[in-house]
């Protein structure tokens, strides 16, 4: 485990047996890691020094975040909604990025944001957003019973 210049935590390990997500884009599996930074340029280029991420722009100017790219690298699924060298995304820095401490957001696709937050809820987990739609998508953020925050999303518009 370590830590950006700004305190977000990540961990690292070399692939040997265990090659990564068998699984992923699918209800119930890891979606996208997301970088929420009050300092998106000094992300860019430790990122980008670390492991050779390029940043390119993506969305509308009032919402714009940063996809991650690594050039030669084939992830996901064929389907999925973004390119396949696609690693990691930054998220915007709003205004609300301020408030928000700098970490790494674990996001999991579900068939149904309403009734995911109602079961984590009930079994014993914490609702931090509640579901709230966004463009392509419903998504909420949750915390596990020990506090290990997540968010989930569930596709409202086609691939």
């Amino acid at each position: 485990m370590l830590f950006d210049p700004v305190g977000a935590a990540f961990g690292v390990w070399e692939p040997r047996a265990r090659q990564g997500a068998q699984l992923v884009d699918e209800p119930r599996t890891w979606a996208m890691s997301s970088l929420h930074t009050t300092e998106p340029e000094g992300a860019k280029a430790f990122y980008g020094s670390v492991f050779g991420w390029q940043p390119e722009a993506f969305g509308p100017p009032e919402a714009q975040m940063t996809l991650w790219r690594l050039p030669g690298y084939v992830g996901g699924e064929p389907q999925q909604p973004v390119a396949r060298d696609v690693v990691a995304v930054l998220a915007p820095a709003g205004d609300a990025a301020a408030a928000v401490p700098t970490h790494w957001n674990v996001n999991f696709y579900v068939d149904d944001t309403d009734a995911t937050t109602e079961q984590v809820a009930r079994l014993g987990g914490r609702v931090i957003m509640a579901p709230l739609d966004t463009p392509g998508f419903r998504t909420a953020v949750l915390a596990d019973p020990q506090g290990a925050a997540f968010s989930i999303s569930q596709l409202t518009a086609g691939r």
